[in-house]
Formats: C-alpha cells, structure tokens, sequence
C-alpha cells in the first residue's frame, strides 16, 4: 500500500503574493505526484489551511486540486489541526468533507459518557483521529 501524507500546509499563511503563491505551488506539486504515483489514498494531517476563514482564492485552488484527487480516484483523508478551527469550534474542513473532497478522521462518538473513537477503514487500514484543545493524535492500524 502506498500513501502521500501532507501536513502544516499552512495555505493563504504568507503575505507577500509571492511566497503565497510558491507555498500553494507546494501544496499543488503534492496533488499532482500523488496522482502520477498512483497512491490508495492521501493523508492531510493537520493544518491544511492557516486560517479558519482563508482567502476564497486560496478556497478555489484547494477545491480545485482535490477535485483532481477525487477524478484519480484517490480518497482524501484529512484531520483538522488547531489552524484549522475558528473560535467558534468550527472548521470550514467540513465544508471539504459535506462536499465530497475528504473524509474527516475525526468520528467521535458519546456512549455512557465515554467518548469512542470510530475509525475509518481504508482497505486493510484502520485510522482514526483524537483531539483536544491543545493537540490532535492521529492513529493508524494497518491489519494483515
């Protein structure tokens, strides 16, 4: 099995256009071998945008690229990092998962008041994702 994890993409982070652009030619050189080398699946662990409002050019750009990953094929998993959430609790990441662009890790589930964490299964790999306040933990079970 062969994957691309990207993490601390950090997009819309600079301010100078310039280097903006150079970090989003980053993220799109990522897409782009990720499709040439044909992986089961890409990881975005964390910090996919620098902000939880980004730019709506920065917003174009990232749709476009995993709309490239969904037309391979290729699932995209994703877990929000503490850039990705605005102070509300909220993060536009499920604006990626409702539109079909990735599958949020994160799947908490309260049963006896005890939080279950439910994984994601990927052919033989299990994935799941705990966060708090201060961090995220991504957890992968590979199974043979």
């Amino acid at each position: 099995m062969k994957f691309s994890h990207l993490a601390d993409c950090h997009l819309g982070s600079w301010r100078q256009p310039e280097l903006r652009q150079l970090n989003l030619e980053s993220f799109k050189k990522a897409i782009d071998i990720s499709i040439r080398e044909k992986v089961d699946f890409v990881l975005i662990a964390g910090d996919l945008f620098d902000s939880a409002y980004p730019p709506i050019e920065i917003l174009e750009e990232t749709f476009f690229q995993l709309k490239q990953l969904k037309d391979a094929k290729i699932e995209c998993y994703i877990i929000a990092g503490s850039h990705d959430y605005s102070s509300s609790g909220k993060t536009f990441l499920s604006v990626l998962e409702k539109a079909g662009f990735c599958i949020n890790l994160f799947k908490p589930e309260l049963k006896q008041e005890k939080i279950f964490l439910n994984p994601v299964i990927h052919k033989n790999i299990e994935m799941s994702n705990c966060r708090t306040l201060r961090f995220s933990r991504f957890l992968l079970c590979i199974h043979a």
